[in-house]
């Protein structure tokens, strides 16, 4: 699954695409471990509808761990940091799990600063946790 904004093909839009580039997801299985990797940018919460859309049947399917790849996310916001508290409260309450495995220097940057990194598990990469989780 993967969410992909477009855009008209103007030099505006392009030069504010490659600056902004829209949050896109992809979920993919791991043995019992669902993968979610997010990219580009995540400032508003309607970016990540189809997401929490998503995440929600994976809950409601009985799947309860899950490991995030920040990797390639190169910016969030407060509305982002939210999302994945949420997505973290959600699997907790569903008996499971979400750790964060691979995580961008800005993105890791700002959990240090919000303490968010004391409650989330982050790992350096997706294979070490992977292998961890």
């Amino acid at each position: 699954m993967q969410v992909v904004r477009s855009f008209p093909k103007t030099e505006v839009a392009n030069e504010w695409v490659r600056k902004n580039k829209p949050m896109e997801y992809s979920i993919e299985k791991h043995g019992d471990v669902q993968l979610i990797a997010l990219s580009g940018r995540l400032i508003e919460k309607s970016q990540a509808d189809d997401l929490i859309r998503d995440f929600e049947k994976l809950i409601e399917g009985g799947t309860n761990r899950y490991l995030m790849g920040l990797e390639g996310l190169e910016y969030v916001n407060s509305t982002g940091l939210n999302l994945l508290i949420g997505m973290f409260t959600s699997a907790r309450n569903a008996g499971g799990e979400l750790v964060i495995g691979g995580i961008s220097p800005k993105v890791k940057k700002l959990m240090v600063m919000t303490k968010l990194d004391s409650i989330f598990k982050i790992y350096n990469s997706v294979a070490e946790a992977t292998e961890n989780f």
